[in-house]
């Protein structure tokens, strides 16, 4: 039952595809000599790469030299015109955010082994890779300006709520441990025949469950037919609330990079 949920959760991307190929199909079957369908209302669908990220300000060995791994987006949106340029967009996406992180580094605290005992304060090392993987439900409002007839240009902004779905830590790889004692050692071997990382670990109770940020981006939009419109879109998100519940691990904030592909219907 568990590979048929991931088999099913690998295939959204392709299911998002599989609608927006029906959706030109479906325009093809529109007469382009009818008058445009004019009404403020439309809804669609989107889905996308992104880029998401780890940032943290502060000097905290466990947060930081995080970088971006390609990840994605999917969603479904409502537009509702408040005149011939502005309009308001509300958005339901999920979205996977986080970052990786390789080499040498501190162990999180689900890897360390059991049967070491260290003095307090000591912090273990191994080389390895680390991926936080976040899964979020996020609800943004935004404020959109649009402006052309033919190819349409469109800038838009807001606030967006986070609901934290999942959280997942996936370490790989292979490696000797080393140790940070206080007052003995900068790095002393503590098990140098290596220890395999391989393992996922389910850290969202180590997680905030809501974050709330803001989101902007640009895009075009393509009309396809009296009621159809493609577009693409360019976005960045940065989250405001810190991930983690425990404040020893960091204070990471999450963001990322979206390149969309969307669909919209007048109504």
């Amino acid at each position: 039952m568990k590979d048929q949920l991931k088999t099913i959760f690998n295939l959204r991307p392709v299911c998002i595809g599989l609608f927006l190929l029906s959706c030109f199909v479906l325009y093809g079957q529109e007469s382009e000599d009818q008058p445009a369908f004019n009404n403020p209302i439309k809804m669609g669908v989107k889905g996308g790469l992104s880029l998401p990220s780890l940032s943290d300000n502060s000097d905290n060995i466990y947060a930081r030299d995080f970088e971006s791994y390609l990840s994605f987006e999917t969603g479904v949106f409502l537009e509702y015109g408040l005149n011939g340029k502005f309009s308001l967009q509300l958005e339901v996406n999920y979205t996977v955010k986080g970052g990786e992180r390789k080499g040498f580094q501190p162990l999180p605290a689900a890897r360390v082994p059991s049967d070491v005992t260290l003095p307090p304060g000591t912090v273990l090392y191994a080389d390895f890779e680390n991926k936080s993987a976040l899964e979020y439900l996020e609800i943004p409002i935004l404020v959109k300006y649009t402006i052309g007839e033919n190819w349409k240009f469109f800038g838009n902004a807001g606030p967006y709520a986070g609901f934290l779905l999942g959280a997942t830590q996936k370490t790989s790889g292979s490696s000797g441990i080393s140790a940070d004692i206080p007052g003995v050692a900068d790095i002393l071997p503590v098990l140098p025949d290596p220890v395999s990382f391989d393992a996922e670990t389910d850290v969202k109770d180590n997680i905030e469950n809501f974050n709330m940020g803001i989101i902007g981006g640009i895009g075009v939009i393509k009309p396809i037919g009296k009621h159809s419109e493609v577009s693409f879109e360019v976005r960045g998100t940065y989250g405001f609330i810190p991930l983690q519940k425990d404040d020893t691990f960091g204070e990471s904030r999450i963001g990322s990079v979206v390149f969309l592909l969307g669909y919209a219907y007048t109504l």
